[in-house]
């Protein structure tokens, strides 16, 4: 069939195609697949959405389920909106699957190790979503290790699972983003979560041939984002310089505060910036805290002898409070020369 008869004829052709489950082009044959989709939190769910609304509009996908991880009895947004969709729900770990009863599977934001028995009942294999660029930055928590080192670049990587490990498969597609200097990791989450969505379908309008011309990733580069726990937002000032403290209050806003210690009680530190107009000489201690009139902000000590800025902390036990008040209730009638003692 040549592409000018299908050209002049493309709704006999997609009428086709409704009724039989696949149409002809020049070069390659179009078929529906049967989907299981593996994914439990909010950043899956964007990819779901688009996967299903691609479903209803494009024909390509015969079938769309979901597997969750969920042990709790109580639903999450992902299971609530598959519900609302009427797409079936699979509890992981999976008791039966039989071979050949879905095509290909998608994994977004899982967390759980595939393994052959689970991997080799998909004809097709499985498709992740990482938000790094193989291979760097393999591991459990990408986002927040891209923003922790400072990392100018990141992206989204579409890879091939392979059997009974993480983040090794090989590369079906790859795309590039810019960080933004400011950024923070609910709004980089959220942008890769978008990308990484776009990808997926992408790869689903262009099977098997997305499939077909997947890459190795590189040996070169590899890096490890592992998981990360509370004690990581504990500030060590004598060893962090002022861009390391700040990017690590933006690798885990949202999920932990920065904290430290004042008068032997754990204090959290919110709303960081870091100030470019400043300019000062000082031998103070790593650790000491003052209050800057000019900026309304308390500013700490770091390593590299420039500051970090909060414009509000609480201390444990009480409210929230703003930079000058804390001022004017701890600190104000402090001498500057004690206050590294106070702050460790």
């Amino acid at each position: 069939m040549s592409s000018a008869v299908y050209n002049l004829y493309p709704r006999l052709f997609r009428r086709f195609s409704k009724e039989n489950y696949t149409y002809t082009s020049q070069f390659r044959t179009y078929k529906t697949y049967k989907v299981l989709f593996f994914g439990s939190d909010s950043i899956a769910l964007r990819s779901l959405r688009k996967i299903n609304e691609f479903r209803k509009t494009e024909k390509i996908i015969k079938q769309l389920d979901l597997v969750t991880s969920n042990s709790s009895k109580n639903r999450t947004e992902i299971e609530k909106y598959a519900t609302s969709e009427s797409l079936k729900i699979i509890t992981w770990p999976l008791q039966q699957l039989n071979a050949l009863q879905y095509d290909i599977g998608l994994i977004v934001a899982f967390g759980h190790l595939i393994k052959d028995d689970v991997l080799n009942r998909f004809p097709l294999g499985m498709v992740n979503v990482h938000p790094s660029l193989l291979p760097r930055w393999r591991g459990a928590a990408p986002i927040i290790h891209t923003l922790m080192h400072g990392d100018q670049e990141t992206g989204v990587t579409l890879m091939k699972i392979k059997a009974n490990v993480f983040d090794v498969g090989e590369i079906i597609s790859q795309k590039r983003v810019q960080v933004p200097k400011d950024i923070r990791l609910p709004e980089l989450t959220e942008q890769l979560s978008d990308l990484g969505a776009d990808m997926l379908v992408e790869c689903m309008r262009t099977l098997p041939d997305s499939l077909a011309c997947a890459q190795p990733q590189s040996k070169e580069g590899v890096t490890y984002a592992n998981k990360i726990n509370k004690s990581i937002s504990e500030v060590r000032w004598s060893e962090m310089d002022a861009l390391q403290v700040y990017n690590l209050y933006r690798a885990i806003f949202g999920l932990y505060p920065l904290t430290t210690t004042f008068r032997n009680k754990q204090m959290k530190l919110l709303n960081a910036f870091l100030d470019t107009m400043e300019v000062e000489e000082n031998n103070l201690p790593a650790g000491t805290l003052q209050y800057c009139k000019r900026t309304n902000a308390l500013k700490f000590l770091c390593k590299d002898k420039r500051y970090i800025y909060f414009k509000s902390v609480r201390i444990v036990g009480k409210r929230e409070i703003s930079a000058l008040d804390f001022y004017n209730g701890y600190i104000k009638n402090t001498s500057v020369e004690k206050r590294s003692s106070i702050v460790c």
